[in-house]
């Protein structure tokens, strides 16, 4: 048991009284014997009761918030750890654990901060450094981030993951020494499946910028054959960062039928018919912008677009729809359930958005893809609110996608055929919601976009949007605004077009996905 103790005493009127210190100390041993298990909740009711009761005890809401975070709840574990870091400003462990609050809740700034106190008091942390060096990197403080990798290159211990990182952000400052490092830690057997498939990723990436479009193949191959094998032997995925909660990782073959099970409910329940019924119940806030489609797809250039203007936050991928709306309903129990049931799940979907950060005026902007299965219950939620659908070249999407290591979900992204099949089923998803709502959704092109920037960029804003005209949102790439996602790097840099039809450049690898896409594959040469 982590001990993190003050030395003051409490003596406030109105409190329980202070249980002595043996029972306080069997206390805290059976809540860990609890917390230990995996009974949250037990362990919940002796810390609290300790809280009450022994205020001057700084372990018991030290765990209460170190389960409020490992139970997706940054937002109630972030006041107990202001607090402790307020009592305790020298204790490593409750800065480590403030920091990952911040971080979740998409503070990054505040989470800098935190980060640099946890390693001024534990400077040999090396999950923290990179934890900071990622909070860096979201910030857009590229240089920094590379320092903070590059320094912990320098141990042989944290080599190849600080340089798989660095070549993500800089992959023009990876030199010949390191490219041979990454490359020895894609083929070690020593190193774990998944440390390896990061590995190959990575050189990957650093092959094409090369030109060696045969060689990234091979690597990118072989990175998703491991991490595949590593889905489909493990039931979740952890992160090396600290505190970071277990990231439940289906199956390949499990997330395939789960997602047709979910279109194929919803293309049953939403109807022209249906639709046209249940209207009218909803939301007369216009506030969401929503931005579905596939994983790069160009998605978060559009957003990137869209928060350089004054009047729109983007809030990047949240689950707040489904934890607020379809999560609280299986998806058989997704109809109505009383005149006020759409509005009810609206109100529910704003207060979670306004917990993750939505300052309640103006426009802010959900880019959880998947919802494009959910298109339905949005336009009822949010009639006013705008949908836009990012479409890139399906095979680009879909190699882009396999060549790229997520941390979490996209499970079927890592074999060609899988990833062919998901496309299929998106895109035939798509086509069921402009039947049932047609001219609902937006559609906005990534090639059109790069290809003519200005005059798309302008459309996306005042047509698309609905907004005023900001000259911020043709100097996007210069916004301050933290970026989650795989494109982070690209954000941050003018519209470029040299990821245009790059499958082509491995065309002859690509069969199996070809084959899996159908009518979505373009002509072969």
């Amino acid at each position: 048991m982590v001990k993190i103790k003050s030395s003051k005493t409490y003596h406030g009127a109105g409190r329980p009284a202070l249980l002595p210190a043996a029972e306080v100390a069997n206390l805290l041993h059976e809540a860990a014997v609890h917390r230990v298990a995996d009974r949250y909740e037990e362990a919940l009711s002796i810390y609290r009761r300790l809280e009450r009761s022994n205020p001057q005890e700084s372990d018991p809401p030290y765990f209460i918030a170190l389960i409020d975070l490992g139970q997706g709840k940054p937002a109630t574990a972030l006041p107990r750890l202001e607090r402790l870091a307020r009592r305790l400003p020298n204790q490593p462990l409750v800065w480590l654990a403030y920091a990952h609050a911040l971080r979740e809740l998409g503070q990054w700034r505040e989470s800098i901060a935190a980060s640099r106190r946890a390693l001024k008091l534990a400077p040999q942390d090396a999950g923290e450094r990179f934890s900071l060096a990622t909070a860096l990197e979201v910030a857009g403080d590229f240089n920094d981030a590379v320092a903070e990798l590059r320094a912990l290159a320098s141990d042989p211990a944290h080599r190849v993951a600080a340089l798989i990182d660095i070549a993500r952000i800089a992959p023009a400052s990876i030199g010949p020494q390191d490219l041979q490092d990454i490359a020895h830690g894609a083929a070690a057997p020593s190193r774990s499946p998944e440390a390896r498939s990061m590995a190959n990723f990575a050189l990957g990436a650093l092959l094409e910028r090369r030109d060696d479009y045969d060689g990234a193949f091979a690597a990118f191959a072989e990175g998703a054959r491991l991490k595949r094998s590593v889905l489909m032997g493990e039931a979740a995925a952890k992160s090396r960062h600290a505190f970071s909660e277990s990231a439940r990782m289906l199956r390949p073959d499990e997330a395939e039928k789960i997602g047709l099970e979910e279109t194929g409910y919803m293309k049953g329940l939403c109807t022209a018919q249906f639709m046209a019924e249940q209207e009218g119940h909803g939301s007369h806030l216009a506030s969401p912008i929503f931005i579905v489609g596939m994983p790069r797809s160009g998605s978060t250039l559009i957003e990137q677009i869209l928060s350089s203007h004054p009047r729109v936050q983007g809030l990047g991928e949240t689950s707040a729809l489904f934890n607020s709306a379809v999560g609280k309903y299986p998806l058989q129990r997704l109809a109505p359930h009383g005149p006020d049931h759409y509005r009810a799940l609206a109100d529910a979907y704003l207060a979670t958005m306004r917990e993750r950060g939505w300052n309640n005026s103006g426009r802010f902007i959900d880019k959880m893809l998947n919802n494009f299965v959910f298109i339905g219950l949005i336009h009822l939620m949010f009639p006013k609110a705008t949908i836009l659908h990012a479409v890139r070249d399906p095979v680009d999407t879909c190699f882009s996608n396999f060549r790229t290591p997520f941390l979490t979900a996209n499970e079927e992204s890592y074999d060609l055929a899988e990833i062919g099949r998901s496309y299929v089923r998106y895109r035939q998803m798509m086509e069921h919601w402009d039947q049932v709502l047609p001219g609902r959704v937006i559609e906005v092109n990534h090639e059109a976009l790069v290809a003519d920037p200005e005059a798309r960029i302008r459309w996306l804003v005042t047509q698309a949007c609905g907004l005023e005209w900001d000259d911020a949102c043709l100097a996007f790439h210069k916004t301050k605004r933290p970026v989650r996602t795989a494109s982070v790097t690209q954000v941050r840099q003018p519209i470029f077009t040299t990821s245009v039809q790059r499958w082509r450049r491995y065309e002859k690898h690509l069969g199996p996905l070809l084959d899996a896409l159908g009518p979505y594959a373009p002509q072969r040469r």
